[in-house]
């Protein structure tokens, strides 16, 4: 009982901190523009380093999809539906939350760990010393670069991962090409789109966030290091999906079969 208590009290402070920590990185979004060229960099390390991995887990999640769909849809005659069913799938949840634990274990943990060394040597201490907000300087573009990239980023894997699916199900089991497009076409449509973008925005800001904020946080020795980077992937993960419930819960999702006809 003591114990669940503790961690109950541990999850209360850390919550708190993390409040104060965001609402000082946040307020510092209006001098952005101060640091174009830090913001520039930060996207090039989120968004443009990070596309050959999307496009490896697009390709191979859309190639495992497509089969998937085929043999199944196959047992009902219903294989036309493929097309549709592969689009709607990836744009409102597979290419958000992949593409953000895709980002998360390379650009998340990359993020945390480059923190928590520069906390524990001392350096973001001499940032305040030299009259430098780190939050301004180290967190600010951090954040609002993964808001801005993982939109980008969910897009290109749904389009990677919609191309595999129709390799696999039109070029190789044999699927009409003009079959799939054309229900492809019906189905992903404004809808699907704002589910991807909101929910990749939502995510790439909690994920840049937690990585800034354990890293930002670190105490200790090399070991904190490692922690900061192990926190960063466990509770990216965790807010992700909870995030996407939620989401899911509030977007627009309208009786779409009515486009069919």
């Amino acid at each position: 009982m003591n114990r669940l208590f503790g961690g109950f009290r541990s999850f209360l402070l850390s919550l708190g901190d993390f409040s104060l920590f965001l609402g000082a990185a946040v307020r510092t979004f209006g001098r952005i523009h101060r640091r174009f060229g830090l913001l520039i960099r930060q996207c090039e390390a989120i968004g443009v380093n990070s596309i050959g991995i999307i496009a490896v887990a697009g390709a191979f999640l859309g190639a495992v999809i497509g089969y998937q769909m085929y043999m199944s849809f196959g047992l009902f005659g219903a294989e036309s539906l493929l097309g549709g069913t592969v689009g709607v799938v990836m744009f409102r949840e597979l290419g958000p939350v992949f593409t953000a634990i895709m980002v998360t274990g390379r650009s998340g943990a990359a993020m945390a760990a480059e923190l928590a060394s520069m906390r524990i040597s001392e350096q973001i201490d001499a940032l305040e010393v030299m009259a430098v907000d780190p939050h301004e300087y180290l967190v600010a573009p951090r954040i609002v670069a993964g808001t801005l990239m993982l939109p980008l980023l969910g897009i290109f894997f749904c389009a990677v991962a919609s191309v595999s699916a129709k390799w696999i199900a039109c070029d190789m089991m044999g699927l009409d090409p003009s079959v799939y497009w054309e229900q492809y076409a019906i189905w992903v449509d404004a809808e699907e789109m704002t589910h991807t973008l909101s929910k990749a925005a939502t995510f790439g800001f909690a994920l840049t966030s937690l990585a800034c904020f354990h890293g930002f946080e670190a105490k200790g020795g090399a070991s904190a290091v490692g922690r900061a980077t192990r926190m960063t992937v466990v509770t990216s993960l965790l807010t992700i999906l909870l995030c996407d419930y939620f989401l899911t819960s509030m977007l627009p999702y309208r009786l779409t079969q009515w486009k069919a006809w």
